[in-house]
């Protein structure tokens, strides 16, 4: 019997393990490229919303509940200030709920999650960018001391949204996963989903907010650095 074999340029008929090894040497250096420059674009040339350089994460006009934007003003204004998502991923009747943010940034949407889930509830934020997740630790006396709170109900993690187990999160342990303009800046999406599928308890649910593309992308759109961080490098297609 033939091993099982798959096209790769430039390696024709090798046995399926050697053919896998190799695609994951190759995509390695590229996906460590990647987080490397979104860390940094969102790290050290974003310090502030108003410096985004393209309009691809601006939020479209849309009517927002009362309670929600009460929450939304009770968040510091640092924390506002470095937001980047592209649009709003706050479900409905959040009351005791366990949420998960993947790709949380400075904290904006966990910390009105916070707020809308109550004492009883929780909320934790993951994202790669350490001064990101920094930014959003540095605050959460204060939005704890802001909503009454006696304990805090709110936890920023510093890791990667495709490996959720290296950071201790288990199976079936959050109602809902959210994520705001992220999954796209990560070249393994199958894995993040396959991820939120693993923590989210049973009935739960995923909500996201993304950039989509109905065409394939080019190679200049691909590789121009200020897209990268745009989520216009490896945007969904379908």
């Amino acid at each position: 019997n033939q091993p099982s074999t798959f096209p790769l340029a430039g390696a024709r008929h090798l046995p399926l393990s050697a053919s896998f090894f190799l695609l994951l040497a190759v995509a390695a250096p590229r996906d460590a490229k990647i987080r490397k420059d979104v860390q940094t674009y969102y790290g050290q040339v974003l310090k502030k919303s108003a410096d985004l350089q393209t309009s691809a994460c601006v939020t479209a006009a849309r009517l927002v509940p009362k309670h929600i934007r009460e929450a939304l003003r009770n968040v510091h204004e640092e924390v506002s200030s470095r937001y980047y998502g592209c649009g709003l991923v706050i479900p409905e009747c959040l009351e005791n709920c366990w949420i998960l943010d993947l790709g949380s940034g400075s904290g904006r949407d966990c910390y009105v999650l916070s707020q809308l889930v109550g004492e009883t509830g929780h909320v934790t934020g993951i994202d790669m960018t350490e001064s990101q997740v920094e930014v959003a630790k540095k605050y959460i006396e204060y939005h704890m001391e802001k909503y009454g709170f006696q304990t805090p109900n709110v936890t920023f993690l510093h890791g990667y949204i495709e490996n959720l187990e290296e950071m201790g999160i288990k199976n079936e342990s959050y109602d809902i996963v959210i994520s705001n303009c992220v999954i796209n800046l990560v070249p393994n999406k199958q894995s993040v989903l396959q991820e939120a599928y693993r923590v989210l308890k049973h009935g739960g649910e995923l909500y996201f907010s993304d950039v989509y593309a109905n065409l394939e992308l080019t190679e200049e759109i691909r590789t121009h650095r200020i897209l990268w961080g745009k989520c216009c490098f490896v945007l969904f297609y379908g």
